[in-house]
């Protein structure tokens, strides 16, 4: 069985607390003792899952190096769903906001947009599978176990995907400097939004595939938004829809 080590006392619990992927075993730091961490290894023994306690160099070596803050677990990788086994789990198209990430490869803004989008209601993020981070680790760190808690699709074409979104009747919004002002944007659902890449943004075919670009106005001087904010901030901005 194909396994992965997580790391952070967050993702840990949201992985167990989720039930959605089958966990190995939870190693802790030997000699962490505080309520959180007693709450955690309860958590675990009553999932039936393995408790170990180790020293700092083996979480280390476990953890490759991460900021694992006393804790690692071992557990299958999270199950990536089909488009159609996602558009399946929606009961309610005027309360269904999806996200698309055009070219985004940082593991961090990858696991920052996640977080975003379980915090607002986003319940899908579509990934491409080449150009794209993957949910590694690291992402899965950065999204403090929030991964758990968005379906996760991957597909060989984002432009295709866009198109197949429309005829279940999507509207496609794409975040673009040029675009209309955000607060002006008259959000119609089911939403898919997509967010362009760290450096250049949209690609152009992408964009034209979409039925408005938008964009989020900036004062201050700063050229442009990282791209896990301006996702916050459109998220946010849609789940006024909610």
């Amino acid at each position: 069985m194909t396994t992965e080590i997580l790391f952070g006392i967050n993702t840990a619990e949201e992985v167990l607390r989720a039930g959605r992927r089958r966990v190995l075993r939870l190693a802790v730091l030997r000699g962490e003792g505080g309520p959180r961490i007693k709450a955690l290894a309860g958590l675990a023994r009553s999932r039936g899952v393995a408790v170990e306690f180790c020293d700092q160099r083996v979480l280390a070596k476990l953890a490759a190096g991460g900021n694992h803050q006393g804790v690692v677990i071992e557990a299958e990788p999270l199950k990536k769903l089909s488009l159609e086994e996602a558009l399946a789990l929606e009961s309610d198209p005027k309360k269904t906001v999806w996200a698309g990430l055009d070219g985004i490869t940082d593991p961090m803004n990858l696991g920052a947009i996640i977080r975003s989008a379980a915090c607002f209601g986003v319940s899908t993020v579509v990934l491409p599978e080449r150009r794209s981070a993957g949910l590694t680790p690291a992402a899965q760190k950065t999204a403090s176990g929030a991964a758990e808690r968005v379906n996760v699709v991957e597909v060989v074409n984002l432009n295709q995907t866009i198109l197949r979104l429309k005829e279940k009747g999507f509207w496609v919004y794409g975040l673009d400097m040029g675009g209309k002002p955000l607060s002006r944007v008259d959000f119609a659902l089911p939403a898919f939004i997509v967010i362009g890449s760290e450096g250049e943004g949209l690609h152009q075919k992408t964009g034209e595939h979409c039925d408005e670009l938008v964009s989020i106005p900036q004062k201050g001087g700063v050229e442009s938004l990282n791209a896990s904010n301006a996702a916050a901030v459109a998220f946010y901005e849609l789940s006024k829809k909610l």
